[in-house]
């Protein structure tokens, strides 16, 4: 042993600790885009965004035929996969986030066996979940399997897509049924949950629909992540709920179970909020009772925007922070709390989801500060609410 090898006291130094293992880089799905020849020049700009030796576009296959999807779908889930463990099929209608593709690796590296969606409606039951999740911090939620799967933007385990694609054509030598309403009913009957990544990775697109869904208004996400500043949510997963508010073409409603096979439906939101234990009359109450939303409602009436939806605007925002504070604990690693930027985005599109269909977006737009306020005021209100309210089927205590 040379001087110059030994450490400051004669000893041999410590060997140099081993390097740290490197993690391995996230496998990409197979990538296929899928659309209708009218849509070609669109879909190959969609494709050409998205980096992968297995990637391909997938054109309807039958354009002539009675419009849907499903044809396209079916043969967009077929094989050959070569090594590709997922497959991701878009629709040509969607707008990616930025770093799209290592955002979608990394969810399928955290959820290697589940369905994954990227993209839900922000006025459907499925946004109200999206919403949720973003509003207390958990990145992913758990689908409502009643309600049709948003298949925008869809990641399937091999296995599986292979078993969808056969259930996609058995479907179709009977009919032409939806791909969404497809996909919901082939999970159900797999029991297996759709997960959705929370901020959504895609948003739809403003181009016209080919299959009759331009009556539904602007169809834009809860919450998609290039709105919310890079910011992101973290790994807990909210679960299924027993009480969901959903705000569509201006008229408030819960989500609530239908019986006890657990299946879920659609009730006006003074009869579904009972489920949570709140009475409906205080909700209806605090609109006139506190200063604040008063002023609100007052000053939106003024601006243009009827007081009816307003004050929907309003208890819908009330009817999200009862369900807030009645969530359970989030499954997987606990919730950090929401991020700013994502929440906020939450927040927005509360009122945005609920009344872009009968408003229009640019009146909304012109109010966003007072609809903002009203909507946190409402937020604040209905966890008050909560709060002073036992849980259903728990006594209350007031003992000092």
């Amino acid at each position: 042993m040379t001087r110059t090898s030994a450490g400051a006291h004669g000893h041999a130094p410590a060997p140099p600790p081993p390097p740290a293992p490197t993690r391995a880089a996230p496998r990409l799905p197979g990538i296929r885009v899928m659309a209708h020849p009218r849509r070609r020049d669109q879909a190959q700009a969609l494709l050409a965004r998205l980096d992968g030796d297995d990637r391909a576009l997938v054109l309807d296959p039958d354009p002539e035929g009675p419009p849907t999807p499903l044809r396209t779908a079916a043969a967009a889930w077929a094989g050959p996969y070569g090594e590709a463990r997922h497959r991701l099929v878009l629709q040509d209608d969607v707008v990616p986030a930025r770093g799209f593709l290592d955002l979608v690796a990394e969810a399928v590296r955290s959820r290697p066996d589940d369905p994954i969606a990227f993209y839900s409606n922000w006025n459907h039951w499925n946004g109200s979940a999206v919403r949720l999740a973003a509003l207390s911090g958990a990145g992913w939620a758990r689908a409502i399997p009643d309600e049709y799967a948003p298949s925008l933007a869809v990641v399937l385990p091999r296995a599986l897509a292979a078993d969808f694609a056969d259930y996609a054509r058995r479907l179709l030598a009977h009919g032409t049924p939806p791909d969404d309403e497809a996909l919901s009913a082939f999970l159900r009957e797999r029991g297996r949950a759709l997960f959705i990544a929370v901020p959504n990775l895609v948003e739809h697109g403003d181009g016209d629909s080919l299959v009759g869904n331009d009556v539904q208004g602007p169809r834009f996400s809860p919450c998609f992540a290039d709105d919310t500043a890079g910011g992101r949510t973290g790994p807990a997963t909210l679960g299924a709920l027993d009480f969901y508010p959903h705000f569509f073409k201006g008229h408030v409603y819960g989500i609530v179970p239908a019986g006890p096979d657990g299946r879920r439906t659609k009730v006006y939101w003074d009869e579904a909020v009972r489920a949570t234990g709140v009475d409906p009359a205080p909700v209806r109450e605090a609109a006139r009772r506190e200063p604040t939303p008063a002023a609100l409602l007052r000053d939106l009436a003024g601006a243009g925007l009827h007081i009816h939806h307003a004050t929907a605007a309003w208890t819908a925002a009330v009817l999200y922070g009862i369900t807030l504070a009645r969530l359970p604990a989030p499954t997987g690693a606990p919730s950090p709390g929401p991020d700013p930027a994502v929440r906020a985005r939450a927040v927005e599109t509360i009122p945005l989801g609920g009344l872009a269909q009968v408003v229009g977006l640019p009146l909304l737009h012109r109010i966003m500060d007072p609809l903002r306020r009203l909507t946190e005021a409402g937020l604040r209100t209905g966890t008050e609410l909560a709060a002073a309210t036992p849980r259903p089927g728990i006594p209350r205590d007031d003992t000092p």
